[in-house]
């Protein structure tokens, strides 16, 4: 299954992901996405936006089972994201 997210359009969005991306995650994004079940990943500026796509070996349904908290609600670092869910997937 593929999911992907963009920038929400807000001031300073792909600014604010591209650091979050490299260094706000304690660690790069690459370990970051091996060691949660991702197999395929991958982020980069695409016009105006920034977008994530991670490729997942679980159907929708399970990925909606595991209640992932949604980048537009607060994370465990209390930050909320500014990204919107979208269909626009990155190619692998």
């Amino acid at each position: 299954m593929f999911i992907s997210w963009k920038t929400d359009g807000s001031a300073g969005a792909v600014e604010f992901m591209e650091n979050r991306l490299s260094t706000g995650i304690k660690t790069d994004y690459r370990n970051w996405a091996e060691n949660n079940g991702r197999i395929n990943f991958k982020f980069e500026v695409v016009g105006d936006d920034l977008i994530i796509t991670e490729e997942w070996n679980i159907t929708r349904e399970e990925y909606d089972a595991l209640d992932i908290v949604p980048v537009d609600q607060p994370q465990a670092d209390g930050e909320t994201l500014p990204m919107v869910e979208t269909d626009q997937h990155l190619s692998f």
